[in-house]
């Protein structure tokens, strides 16, 4: 009999439990299994269970994220269109070069992983490119994210966590990714080996410009600017690289409505702005990363 989703978690958590810490007491963690449960406890008595789905809960319990499961759909949708693929080649190649020259495993942590399509994505690029063994984990607060992510892709660790008390233990990791997704970069510097790689991806100054033009009157809303963000960075970690991706791509009715499903652009846009952005179907848009590069 195959194992299920959760026993091969289970034993996924048991090889790399050393990378997590209780989020309650900053303990080290120890897999607990037995036949019928799974659990990760500290030596406070601090207990987390292993979902059925295959992911840990490791935030408060208090917390609700405003990102709901139709969002997260909508990416996954887009994602496997190839919207993103050119920014997945570049970050693969990045880890890839790091790993070459590192010689041990590629330890990697997707801060803000949310349905976990970029890592796990970069991950296969990743060993395609440099045959390497990749220990990846995915961390976000929102549970309908990590519980498609963990149903999507076993192979991975994935834990519902807040990134300003993340539960990963002191310098456990060779690279953070942090793609389009807010920072923490105290718990970044705690979280990186010596000598660690942060690579941080922020939206270029014509990302989605067609689409803000539907949707925005003001000029001045209808362009972003990253530079603020650069600055911020640079100011915590030694900034080694700074890439631009550019890139067209083509929407179909598919692609188009799971756009508008997953950008915060269009969230309490009106009927009129977006029946405009519908009008985008069958054309070009444009797409910009800034990727930034750090070392701790």
């Amino acid at each position: 009999m195959l194992p299920t989703r959760k026993e091969r978690q289970a034993e996924l958590l048991a090889r790399h439990s050393g990378m997590l810490r209780c989020p309650v007491c900053h303990g080290a963690l120890t897999l607990i299994h037995t036949a019928n449960t799974a659990s990760l406890a500290c030596a406070n008595r601090h207990c987390f269970d292993v979902s059925r789905h295959g992911y840990v809960h490791l935030a408060n319990a208090g917390y609700r994220s405003k990102y709901e499961q139709e969002m997260f759909l909508a990416r996954r949708t887009i994602s496997e269109k190839g919207f993103f693929s050119p920014l997945h080649a570049a970050v693969s190649e990045k880890l890839a070069e790091y790993a070459a020259t590192s010689g041990e495993p590629l330890s990697v942590l997707d801060a803000g992983c949310g349905e976990g399509s970029h890592l796990a994505r970069i991950r296969e690029e990743v060993k395609a490119r440099q045959p390497v063994a990749f220990v990846g984990a995915g961390v976000d607060l929102s549970k309908a994210g990590i519980a498609l992510a963990a149903k999507a892709h076993p192979e991975l660790i994935w834990c519902v966590g807040d990134l300003a008390n993340a539960p990963f233990a002191d310098n456990r990791f060779a690279a953070i990714l942090n793609v389009l997704s807010p920072s923490n970069t105290r718990e970044f510097a705690r979280m990186l080996k010596k000598d660690g790689l942060v690579i941080k991806v922020v939206p270029g100054e014509r990302y989605l410009r067609e689409l803000r033009e539907c949707l925005y009157v003001q000029p001045g809303n209808r362009t972003y600017s990253n530079a603020a963000t650069i600055q911020r960075f640079a100011a915590s970690f030694s900034l080694i690289d700074c890439e631009r991706v550019a890139y067209s791509f083509r929407l179909d009715q598919p692609s188009l409505a799971a756009l508008i499903q997953m950008t915060p652009l269009t969230w309490g846009a009106e009927p009129e702005q977006l029946a405009k952005a519908h009008e985008l179907e069958g054309g070009e848009i444009s797409v910009e990363f800034t990727v930034l590069v750090g070392r701790k």
